[in-house]
């Protein structure tokens, strides 16, 4: 499995960049009255998992056209598909109108409503072709026809399917599709996921839910034009979806996940393995394993680094412990380490600590064990001994995650590396992940689509900024793959990261903007490129440059915000109770 580097280019970065100025400079809203209540399912009473409630909470009802960006939609409360228009030409807002009903009767379970009903979900493939999940069993693909034409619109069923005929599950929301053409056939690929629930095995849950993501495929035959369906894979996760998208021509799959993505198989044979090992076998190979190290009169071998105020001791340990079996324990010189009652580390160290606040915590590479220094000085070794010791494990920033730019601040809690999530690319032909991003120290922010027919773009926070990226997929070598560093949203990584409240994220095709959306009244827009702060800059140094950040408060009858989208010039905001066009 190659592992994939995010690779900043320098040239996108602007080290002169000094934040953003507040405006107060009007920003227009057009405002229009919904003709028809949004359509939103609320959260079934035993769906408590924080899958649902992201599922739910932060899904976006008002979905974007990237062929016409100008262009949005959202379904009512009867299951009608509203076009919600504005031209950019003369900066008005047209009307609404219906373009398509969905018979939600036609589901083939006999007509009846379902308290686990998921929501609408409408991607756009092509310019004449959108796919929709129901949001119960079914995918829908309808012909659009040329959706700028200004007289009535009446979109085409074309033909319709079950997400999955083999499972019994029922509530599916669409996370991607798109459109390739294979062998002169046109192929409609496609991913929905369902949060379901299975038993535990081991441990004290008696149940896990999980994500359940079906990977379809719609193929048109050259001989009838008729559209067949097949479920080309199955996969699980026990974590969150961060981003999940096709490559072009859909041979692969790239998800960002907190947990492990398995196929179904790999998952029992994990846990058929479990259940024969027994709940105490990998904590008594761990004590075995410790035992005869110890008889040997060894310890459990260490990297160890530091900063001005701590000093990090990394320990090797084997799979399956858990933190709460490990102790520390240190004196003013001194760090004894123990797994329940074997000591597996000790030492006399270079200077004095702070024995009060010793922490510990289960890496992927092993327990990590900081210890604070009394004396915020640097070590030249970490071993009150001259020799015998483990030399310091550098830290290296090249092709990494950037400094923080002004070393003498302090570092921020979201600074601080707390995140497994990683991006998998998963191989359909191979069944297997042969693409990893580590994305622990550059925390996804949000996906974004920039361009019609591509995947989606996904940010990452590179020191105080936010890179946007997008895949990199060379056809002559399918087997090699990466993204590419597309633009840089100055000092954005930080003002997220203050932003508790935020619901959607996004930013123009352009980059010119983004903007936070909250789940009532706020809107705040950024603009990096805005001004150079008129002729402003520091003694000794090149010219400062600002942005301008805007805030816009709404009514509050305007309720709670429930979709955004935008375009270059213009975002688009969905509320309970009405539409409005921020023009920007």
């Amino acid at each position: 499995m190659a592992v994939v580097d995010l690779n900043v280019n320098r040239s996108l970065v602007v080290s002169n960049f000094d934040g953003y100025k507040l405006s107060f400079d009007p920003v227009p809203v057009l405002r229009q009255e919904l003709e028809c209540d949004p359509v939103r399912q609320e959260l079934a009473a035993d769906d408590f998992s924080l899958l649902h409630a992201q599922l739910f909470d932060l899904q976006n009802h008002l979905f974007a056209d990237p062929w016409m960006r100008h262009y949005s939609y959202f379904f009512n409360v009867r299951h009608q598909l509203v076009q919600c228009r504005y031209d950019p030409l003369i900066g008005h807002a047209d009307g609404q109108r219906v373009v398509y009903t969905m018979d939600y009767r036609d589901q083939g379970d006999g007509h009846k409503p379902n308290l686990t009903d998921y929501n609408y979900t409408l991607i756009f493939v092509s310019e004449r072709f959108c796919v929709i999940c129901d949001g119960r069993t079914s995918y829908h693909l309808i012909d659009t026809g040329d959706r700028s034409r200004s007289g009535p619109q009446e979109w085409q069923r074309i033909t319709h399917t079950r997400v999955n005929s083999t499972i019994e599950f029922h509530g599916f929301i669409l996370y991607d599709a798109r459109l390739d053409m294979v062998k002169e056939c046109k192929q409609i690929s496609l991913v929905a996921g369902h949060v379901a629930r299975r038993p535990a095995v081991g441990g004290r849950q008696t149940q896990i839910h999980f994500m359940d993501l079906t990977l379809g495929r719609w193929t048109q035959s050259l001989e009838n034009n008729e559209w067949s369906y097949s479920v080309c894979q199955s996969l699980e996760t026990t974590g969150s979806i961060f981003y999940c998208a096709f490559e072009p021509r859909a041979e692969s799959l790239i998800i960002a996940s907190n947990r492990e993505v398995q196929t179904r198989e790999q998952r029992k044979i994990t846990d058929e393995a479990a259940v024969h090992a027994g709940p105490d076998a990998a904590a008594n190979a761990v004590s075995e394993t410790f035992a005869s190290l110890l008889e040997n009169g060894g310890e459990a071998n260490y990297t160890w680094s530091q900063t001005i105020e701590n000093v990090v001791i990394t320990l090797e340990v084997p799979p399956f412990t858990l933190e709460s079996d490990f102790n520390v324990r240190c004196t003013t010189c001194t760090v004894v380490v123990e797994y329940k009652t074997q000591v597996i580390f000790t030492a006399s160290l270079y200077s004095n600590l702070d024995p009060d606040y010793p922490e510990w915590k289960i890496r992927t590479d092993g327990l990590e064990v900081v210890l604070a220094k009394k004396e915020h000085e640097h070590w030249p070794r970490l071993l009150a001994e001259l020799e015998g010791g483990v030399a310091e494990q550098i830290i290296s920033f090249e092709g990494g995650q950037m400094p923080i730019p002004n070393l003498a601040d302090p570092v921020e809690e979201c600074d601080i590396d707390n995140d497994d999530t990683k991006m998998v690319r998963f191989n359909l032909p191979s069944g297997s992940i042969t693409h990893t991003i580590f994305l622990s120290s550059s925390p996804l922010l949000f996906t974004t689509t920039l361009r019609p027919g591509f995947p989606a773009a996904f940010a990452t926070r590179e020191g105080v900024d936010a890179s946007i990226w997008l895949q990199m997929y060379q056809p002559t070598r399918p087997d090699e793959w990466s993204v590419r560093h597309e633009g840089q949203l100055h000092a954005f990584g930080y003002v997220l990261a203050s932003k508790q409240q935020r619901k959607f994220t996004g930013c123009c095709p352009d980059l010119d903007y983004v903007v936070i959306c909250e789940s009532c009244r706020h809107v705040i827009i950024y603009r990096p490129h805005h001004d150079s702060a008129s002729g402003l800059r520091k003694r000794n140094g090149p010219p400062v440059t600002l942005g301008k950040q805007s805030l816009i408060t709404m009514p509050d009858h305007t309720g709670e915000i429930l979709g955004m989208t935008t375009a270059n010039n213009v975002i688009t905001i969905l509320s309970k109770k009405a539409l409005l066009h921020l023009q920007v």
